[in-house]
């Protein structure tokens, strides 16, 4: 599946239905280079704010929103100051892979200092009333991240989270994203994402030939969250929903176009022509 395009085009139907009075904000935290949910968020007329420490030209550009606020901070575990290892992937820099963990696989000897908040102060720093979607994708730092909602207000918990799993491998292989402490880290979110009060939810991940997992964290045991991920999964987003179900029909009719099938798949499905 095409990871992003698919959850951007599931938020862009589904959240004007969750918040139809644009009551809450919007959060993307680690906008990276590419894949620009805070666009989407204030397109979609949702106060936003974007929270990346690396900004490109173009996510600078987008602050001429309106509706979007740019911090260039990290969002962490901690106020102050933090070392930001700078990303590698093949080789090369890529921002999109730096992180605050020196364990994270793409992160690099490179090192930055960069200001950090936690979650309750950026809150109270904005005077945010409500969270309508929180989108993570901060390289292994989500756990930091979401682990905070054990601290919130019911009120103020989002209502919608989307955050980021897996990665550089499959699963099956146990390494880089899917290296026990990051799995790990990834079954810890699910299970305080269910203390929580999360309930549908979503799995959409890259590997070829994957659809769309429904799930119902309020009545999935513990001992069964890790068997939600094959061992062909390489990476991807969990989409939680608090106090809403989207229709398993209207959410794969949004994902279909974006499953990575093989041409003669395609070709029966009548996504392509002869």
């Amino acid at each position: 599946m095409r990871v992003e395009n698919c959850c951007q085009a599931l938020l862009a139907d589904l959240l004007p239905t969750i918040d139809p009075q644009r009551s809450g904000k919007c959060l993307d935290v680690g906008v990276g280079t590419f894949a620009f949910y805070c666009q989407l968020f204030a397109e979609l007329g949702f106060e936003t704010i974007a929270v990346e420490p690396l900004p490109v030209k173009k996510l600078k550009h987008l602050t001429n929103h309106s509706q979007l606020k740019l911090l260039p901070i990290c969002l962490s575990n901690r106020d102050g100051e933090q070392t930001l290892y700078l990303g590698k992937f093949a080789g090369l820099f890529n921002s999109n892979f730096s992180s605050l963990s020196a364990q994270w696989f793409g992160s690099s000897s490179n090192q930055r200092t960069v200001p950090t908040l936690t979650l309750q102060t950026l809150i109270k720093q904005e005077a945010i009333t409500a969270i309508t979607c929180l989108k993570l994708d901060i390289e292994g730092w989500e756990w930091q991240v979401l682990q905070q909602f054990s601290d919130l207000s019911p009120d103020l918990l989002p209502k919608v989270v989307m955050f980021e799993y897996g990665g550089g491998v499959n699963r099956s292989q146990k390494q880089k994203g899917w290296s026990p402490e990051f799995f790990n880290q990834t079954l810890q979110s699910l299970e305080l994402l269910k203390t929580c009060g999360y309930t549908h939810s979503l799995i959409l991940d890259f590997a070829p030939n994957t659809k769309e997992l429904h799930f119902d964290l309020s009545v999935l045991p513990s001992q069964k969250l890790e068997s939600l991920f094959t061992q062909e999964c390489v990476y991807g987003n969990i989409i939680s929903f608090l106090d809403y179900c989207p229709h398993p029909k209207e959410v794969a009719e949004i994902c279909t176009p974006y499953y990575r099938l093989t041409f003669i798949e395609r070709l029966i499905n009548g996504l392509v022509s002869r």
